[in-house]
């Protein structure tokens, strides 16, 4: 998991293997509360977990996440502000919990863990995705190309709203896409 973000030492490794927390959620477990302020960063080890919102009555997808992914409340981290989304388990999974205060812990015993900083670089898909005012094709076509293992994991209805689009359009523009 370290080695995407960066090199590390074998001691650094060991240093940040004390310093985290193997668990297991279950499906449907929530690994962070609407309101909550978030205290952990997730690496999903196996599984899958989404990010919701809860807007008008209605649940929001915000982010969709699967095995190798880190997960976490950007806002609600690094302000230290209550959370606006929950982080769910869609299927049981086995995540690697950091601490905001672990994380800072490392930094002050190593600057090399301050490559742990790439983990928040993962909001570009989702930028990209909602900032160039994709059409729907172009969005799941970004999704395919990017993301493929989100179309195999989750069902139809969560991607639709992950995209922000409707399930029909979904529908439609699979039915076009020619693999």
């Amino acid at each position: 998991m370290l080695n995407s973000l960066g090199f590390f030492s074998d001691f650094e490794v060991q240093l940040f293997n004390q310093n985290t927390e193997t668990k297991t959620v279950e499906k449907n477990e929530v690994l962070l509360s609407e309101g909550e302020i978030s205290k952990s960063i997730f690496f999903i080890k196996t599984g899958a977990l989404f990010q919701l919102q809860k807007i008008d009555d209605e649940e929001k997808i915000i982010d969709l996440n699967i095995q190798n992914d880190w997960v976490f409340n950007f806002d609600s981290l690094t302000n230290q502000v209550p959370s606006n989304t929950i982080i769910k388990a869609f299927a049981k999974s086995e995540v690697v919990e950091l601490k905001l205060e672990s994380l800072h812990k490392l930094i002050s015993i190593s600057q090399n863990f301050l490559q742990l900083n790439k983990i928040f670089n993962s909001l570009s898909i989702k930028i990209h995705i909602y900032n160039n005012n994709l059409n729907p094709t172009e969005k799941y076509d970004y999704l395919i190309k990017n993301r493929p293992q989100i179309i195999k994991t989750f069902p139809l209805n969560m991607i639709a709203s992950y995209l922000k689009i409707r399930q029909e359009t979904l529908s439609r523009v699979r039915a076009n896409v020619i693999f």
